[in-house]
């Protein structure tokens, strides 16, 4: 039973998080910023006044459950679990904006044989094209590969995701710079709770 609750509390905490936080990032870079530095702090802004509010135990449940679940980030095998899960997405984020800068610049005309070759105006079009020749089961396979490339042939990599980016109209660089900004900001606030937040009362 306890272990339901703390999932299930876990889960809550989670999505509301996410539920708010992101599309205030993307709603702002979207319609009042163009660029990732205009948003930078937004985030932190908003996680400190979370903080601030759970702390006066101005936000009743959710509060308290947030307080425990930040208590609980640091302490036990949690913590490494949600480091190692931020440091990665910081890594493939600030990997791929830098993916797709080669693709367009030192890797531009690998970059344009492989649209040529692909023939396609959009992504969306790319899609329907391919649509009868992708068999969902071969998706782990076809994800190790990528992982694959990623490590060992990143030139590759850098081909294919600056190609999916122009086909997506800059779409993919857009969201890898939001999402690298969030996880940047979500290690900034791990490390603030970790500093001030106490052992919740159960």
């Amino acid at each position: 039973m306890k272990t339901l609750k703390e999932f299930i509390e876990t889960m809550t905490v989670g999505i509301v998080l996410l539920g708010v936080l992101l599309p205030i990032r993307l709603l702002f870079v979207r319609y009042i910023a163009d660029d990732w530095l205009g948003s930078f702090g937004l985030v932190t802004a908003f996680s400190i006044l979370i903080i601030v509010l759970a702390k006066k135990n101005k936000l009743g449940w959710f509060g308290r459950a947030f307080s425990r679940q930040m208590f609980k980030i640091h302490h036990g095998r949690r913590k490494y679990f949600v480091y190692s899960q931020l440091l990665i997405g910081v890594l493939f984020f600030a990997g791929s904006i830098y993916a797709i800068e080669l693709g367009d610049s030192l890797y531009q005309v690998e970059k344009q044989m492989v649209l040529d070759e692909l023939d396609v105006d959009s992504f969306d079009e790319f899609l329907e094209k391919s649509d009868n020749e992708i068999r969902y089961r071969d998706i782990p396979m076809a994800l190790l590969v990528v992982f694959y490339i990623i490590l060992f042939r990143f030139d590759i990599f850098a081909i294919m995701i600056a190609s999916l980016n122009e086909m997506t109209d800059g779409w993919v660089l857009h969201f890898s710079t939001v999402f690298l900004v969030e996880e940047v900001e979500l290690i900034g606030i791990a490390i603030l709770t970790k500093f001030t937040m106490k052992k919740p009362e159960t």
